[in-house]
């Protein structure tokens, strides 16, 4: 178990008793039969019945997380839970003796005027238009009578085809004959704005190009500015390089020189004892 879930385990453990205790004192001294314009009896026990709520939350969460081998928290556990089923029950004996009763609603339905039916009139027939045979009905035998052998045969203009009546278009019939001026004043001040818009746009699309020119002009010009710089600095280095590589050379040869006179020197002062030890030593024998 990390750190933080023992700390929590341990806050959890510490309000559930807490909890207890005053949910066990609120239930044993208040006075639930009295009611309050402020606060009523069952938002109180409503409210102590989240609490209880609350509080089995922290008992799950305190067993859940406790070693098995503590048998005496287990039975602390089971007490406290037993003490929740009790006060639980009491608020709940409590809670539906001053819930508010639901009061039904009245109907509107009984309430609301009841719709008159009107009678539909019937539409007027139109009069049926009068063929002109109908106007001046004719008998057959009168008919037969006016009806000469004359009559009967075709005459030169009856032989003639009989052309179609012209059919009106529907173009025709729908469109007036010439367009209305209105049309063509509403779209002089469209081609107006569209002829400024469009200078608008040119304007700005030219501008936007004289600003393109002098910024790739100024970034012409810095990087040339930027270029010879490092032409200078690309020099310089190359110099110094030289520079340093000659004396690199000479440091080694001076060096290589130094030691061989710092051994020959060396040599000389051992070679200088060592005779100054044997003349001693021969001095002192002789």
């Amino acid at each position: 178990m990390s750190l933080a879930n023992a700390d929590q385990r341990q806050h959890d453990k510490i309000n559930l008793h807490q909890l207890v205790r005053r949910l066990e004192k609120t239930v044993a001294t208040d006075d639930w039969a009295a009611d309050d314009v402020a606060r009523p009896a069952w938002v109180k026990t409503r409210g102590t019945l989240q609490k209880l709520k609350y509080a089995r939350r922290l008992l799950r969460n305190v067993e859940l997380y406790e070693d098995d081998a503590y048998v005496c928290a287990m039975s602390r556990y089971e007490m406290l839970r037993e003490t929740l089923d009790r006060l639980e029950k009491v608020v709940l004996e409590v809670d539906q003796r001053v819930a508010p009763k639901a009061v039904p609603l009245e109907p509107i339905l009984p309430t609301l005027p009841i719709p008159v039916s009107r009678p539909v009139e019937p539409a007027a027939a139109s009069p049926a238009p009068q063929s002109p045979g109908d106007s001046a009905p004719i008998t057959s035998d009168e008919s037969l009578a006016s009806v000469s052998a004359q009559d009967l045969l075709l005459s030169s203009s009856d032989t003639e085809p009989i052309r179609p009546a012209p059919v009106p278009s529907s173009s025709s019939t729908l469109l007036p004959p010439t367009l209305p001026k209105f049309a063509d004043q509403s779209a002089a001040p469209a081609l107006q704005n569209s002829a400024a818009l469009h200078e608008e746009l040119s304007a700005q699309l030219a501008h936007m190009a004289a600003q393109l020119k002098r910024n790739t002009l100024h970034f012409s010009a810095a990087l040339e500015d930027d270029k010879s710089v490092l032409g200078g600095t690309q020099e310089k280095l190359e110099r110094n390089y030289e520079v340093m590589s000659k004396e690199r050379v000479r440091l080694r040869d001076h060096r290589a020189k130094s030691w061989g006179t710092t051994w020959i020197v060396m040599l000389s002062l051992i070679v200088a004892a060592v005779g100054f030890l044997l003349t001693f030593f021969v001095i002192r024998l002789t």
